[in-house]
């Protein structure tokens, strides 16, 4: 079965309030179909990276999103992936913003999941 890994932003899409913005609401509509029907085709992954940026911001909605990711499993660290952040950072592929961004793109790289879903 492919593994997909789950980035923060898909979790934060299941628990959002519904947004009055046409693109966002869409994103949550189409995020939210996936998560009910699409999602059991594939081996789900997270890693500690996703964990840290969905526990911050409000309590109630941070525990919703824990909520979310119960029993997917976690990715173990490994001290290449910082490294390989860091090539993927100083090619200038993301925004000088996204460090968080290209350590998901390194664990994913580093453990070979097939598929990143952001």
């Amino acid at each position: 079965m492919p593994t997909v890994y789950v980035e923060s932003s898909i979790i934060s899409y299941l628990r959002q309030k519904p947004s009055a913005d046409i693109v966002n609401a869409a994103r949550q509509l189409l995020t939210a179909r996936w998560w009910a029907t699409g999602r059991s085709g594939y081996e789900l992954v997270i890693s500690q990276y996703v964990l840290d940026e969905i526990t911050a911001g409000d309590s109630t909605l941070a525990a919703e999103r824990l909520r979310a990711v119960e029993g997917i499993p976690v990715v173990p660290p490994a001290s290449e992936i910082p490294q390989i952040a860091s090539v993927v950072m100083s090619g200038a592929f993301l925004p000088p913003k996204a460090q968080v961004d290209a350590l998901h793109i390194a664990a994913v790289a580093h453990h070979r999941i097939d598929y990143l879903l952001t």
